[in-house]
């Protein structure tokens, strides 16, 4: 019973439709012709909406990126708040960031970038100063201070990327890019 019910709406939905002609002969016959342009007309339809929908989102991601970045640079991070940081527990850090906003990942972030580099330029002039070291210094307490300091700092850096990443992934967590934000820590291969 249902079957015939579904076959009879769908045959008064193509004689309604103008899809069924009359020819003279009196046969019947099922012009698709505007089908295809009533499918086409419908797909440009939506395209269309989608390409304003876009663009829309687009306007708006770019004012919640300027007004996250304006509210980011009002917070002032120190670079001895991040370093402090690095003697704390990992598990301390992630409860930390987890109670972030967005603008506050962005500031701390944005001050990862001073603190890497400055670390950064440490580890390169210890670095150099252990490879000019004559061979007869090599094995001396001058040699054994800077192999100390250098161990250091390349320690501090390895733990800041370990936080920055942190920080980085969180804040894409929310769906940001840091590049859009005008962060960059791709040199410290972040």
């Amino acid at each position: 019973m249902k079957n015939i019910g579904i076959i009879l709406t769908a045959a008064a939905f193509i004689c309604s439709s103008g899809f069924l002609n009359k020819d003279k002969d009196g046969n019947y016959s099922v012009d698709t012709s505007g089908i295809e342009q009533k499918a086409n007309d419908a797909a440009a339809a939506a395209n269309a909406q989608i390409d304003d929908a876009t663009k829309q989102a687009e306007a708006y991601s770019a004012k919640a990126i300027e007004k996250i970045k304006t509210e980011a640079s009002k917070i002032k991070v120190s670079k001895e708040e991040i370093i402090t940081d690095l003697a704390k527990p990992m598990d301390d850090i992630k409860t930390k960031i987890a109670a972030m906003d967005p603008v506050k990942l962005t500031a701390y972030i944005s001050q990862f970038s001073s603190v890497l580099g400055e670390t950064q330029t440490k580890v390169s002039e210890y670095t150099q100063q252990v490879k000019d070291l004559k061979f007869t210094e090599k094995f001396g307490a001058k040699a054994k201070e800077l192999k100390t300091k250098l161990g250091t700092y390349t320690n501090q850096l390895s733990g800041l990327k370990e936080q920055a990443g942190l920080y980085m992934n969180t804040l894409k967590g929310f769906g940001l890019d840091p590049a859009a934000l005008g962060i960059d820590l791709s040199a410290y291969g972040l």
